[in-house]
C-alpha cells in the first residue's frame, strides 16, 4: 500500500506541473499506474522509430507481468492495386 505524498514530494510535483507538464504527466502515469518507469523510454523509441516511415505499429509481448519484447514494426503505404490490367 502507497503511503501518502510528503511536503517536499507535493512541491516537486507542483513544481513540475508548472514547469514541466509533459514530464509531470508521465511522473503521475507512474504513480497512478505502479507501472515499471524502465519501460517507458524503449516503448517512447520505438514510436519514434516508426516516424521516419509514418507508418507501423508498436507491439508489447507480455508473459507473466513482465515485458519479454517491445517490437517496432515499419511500414509503407502503398495503396497500389495487386494486379495491373486485370479483368473482372
Amino acid at each position: 500500500m502507497n503511503s501518502l505524498p510528503t511536503i517536499e514530494q507535493i512541491n516537486y510535483l507542483t513544481f513540475m506541473q508548472k514547469y514541466d507538464p509533459d514530464f509531470y504527466t508521465i511522473k503521475i502515469g507512474l504513480q497512478e499506474t505502479g507501472l515499471n518507469p524502465a519501460i517507458i523510454l524503449p516503448i517512447i523509441r520505438a514510436i519514434s522509430n516508426l516516424t521516419y516511415d509514418g507508418y507501423g505499429k508498436v507491439q508489447i509481448f507480455m508473459q507473466a507481468r513482465v515485458i519479454t519484447q517491445i517490437k517496432p514494426e515499419a511500414s509503407t503505404e502503398v495503396n497500389e492495386p495487386a494486379l495491373t490490367n486485370h479483368k473482372g
